[in-house]
């Protein structure tokens, strides 16, 4: 919806497939497990979920080797719990399906085969359709949805899809009125992001702007290969923006993001490879807004920083893939890396062997207390009493976060700090300036 073109130039690029996405698979896997099979998400610590290089869960008796193997430990049962506990307590006795594959294909004007999703969680109340996203990363929060200008709904669009696509199943399980969609990140807030809207804005949504985007990314895949003018394809269809840009798979070979990372820093766009590396180019930049060191043009420039920085390990991430590939890149090659921390092959088996030296258990390991985060784990589990508990709460403190910058846009409320200087009185008139020592007395 933000990038036409974003469509046309990740066709035939390879998946991004990584641990990080690979992990928050098996945690859906581990939620999927306790739904269905109404558990809890502890009962399947211990487990192994294993999956492919493709990023898709092994079933238990395959034989397919596998690229990622995570073992379901307290911390993944105890966030994939979160999101459960809020599907049944919304859910009550009414229907809950899980890893439902929906399609919205009739809303958006395309061919069924391109209209699907996987939603986490679909829950039918007698008047409302509840779709729950589990997102697993810790990275950057999803909101749900926000009320537009005019008071135009603005529903994350991955949920509304899922939502239509819920809507288009099971229209007739109920009367509903109302949509809710749920993005539950219990890794960055237990606090899942809710949005509700009605059935009209949802659909008016679907049928209108999901559809007009559609449409357009239609217009650019059609137009591609034909057009003479590659930069008027570009103005037309490439929009690079930090959101858009953050998960898109050609983000390092974009004309329009090269150029507006150029444009960023150097004040000049396009650029030729040989002009982005002359640093001499910076001298061309202009400050409309004032001075280098004014507030604007700080402002400025600190909301193209993250833009730049995706854009910069995009690259990084693109060179090695072709080092790796066996291509080769102009002025770079793999090198080993540094080696990992030694470890013992077996640890039952060196722990074996260093019980045979007569170690004392001091000298064979190494003891730590646990952390508060442990103690409440022991004590829900009932290892700690309730009232040990409460004696031990009291001595446990925990650190305000430091402040950093966030855009005006972020939920969170801003800090009030008073600048250095009104905190302290001035007293270069009085009489004790005048003597430095009877001032410090």
């Amino acid at each position: 919806m933000l990038c036409a073109g974003s469509h046309v130039l990740q066709q035939n690029q390879p998946d991004n497939a990584n641990s990080y996405a690979a992990e928050g698979t098996a945690a859906h896997q581990v939620l999927t497990w306790a739904g269905q099979q109404n558990k809890n998400a502890a009962d399947f610590k211990g487990t192994f979920v294993s999956l492919d290089d493709h990023g898709r869960v092994l079933p238990p008796e395959s034989t397919t080797p596998h690229t990622w193997q995570f073992l379901v430990d307290d911390d993944m049962a105890e966030h994939v719990q979160v999101c459960l506990d809020y599907v049944r307590e919304i859910a009550g006795d009414n229907p809950v399906l899980y890893d439902v594959k929906v399609n919205y294909a009739s809303y958006l004007g395309v061919p069924e085969e391109d209209g699907w999703g996987t939603a986490d969680v679909i829950i039918l109340l007698p008047d409302e359709i509840v779709v729950v996203d589990f997102k697993y990363g810790m990275g950057v929060e999803v909101q749900a949805g926000r009320t537009g200008d005019e008071g135009r709904a603005e529903p994350n669009p991955q949920m509304a899809c899922y939502g239509l696509g819920a809507l288009t199943a099971y229209r007739d399980f109920g009367d509903f009125d109302h949509a809710r969609l749920v993005i539950s990140q219990p890794r960055i807030t237990k606090k899942p992001s809710e949005y509700d809207l009605s059935i009209a804005d949802l659909e008016r949504w679907g049928h209108e702007a999901a559809r007009a985007a559609v449409e357009k990314c239609q217009r650019a895949e059609a137009s591609f290969e034909s057009v003479h003018d590659r930069k008027h394809w570009d103005d037309a269809y490439l929009t690079p923006g930090e959101k858009q840009c953050r998960f898109c798979k050609a983000k390092a070979t974009c004309p329009a993001l090269r150029n507006e990372v150029a444009l960023a820093v150097f004040g000049t766009s396009p650029a030729s490879p040989e002009e982005f590396v002359d640093a001499t180019a910076v001298e061309g930049v202009t400050q409309e807004s004032g001075a280098i060191d004014g507030a604007a043009w700080l402002s400025a420039c600190l909301q193209q920083v993250d833009l730049i920085e995706d854009w910069c390990k995009g690259i990084r991430t693109e060179v090695e893939r072709r080092l790796l590939a066996g291509e080769s890149v102009p002025d770079f090659k793999l090198v080993p890396g540094k080696k990992g921390n030694r470890q013992f092959a077996s640890e039952q088996e060196a722990e074996t062997l260093l019980k045979s030296f007569r170690l004392k258990l001091e000298e064979m390991y190494d003891f730590k207390l646990i952390s508060p985060t442990t103690a409440e784990k022991r004590a829900k589990a009932g290892v700690i009493g309730p009232r040990q508990w409460a004696k031990l709460q009291e001595i446990i403190v925990q650190r305000e976060g430091k402040p950093h910058v966030a855009h005006v846009s972020d939920p969170r409320p801003a800090l009030t700090v008073s600048a250095v200087a009104d905190e302290f009185t001035d007293v270069s008139s009085t009489s004790q300036a005048q003597d430095g020592c009877a001032w410090i007395r």
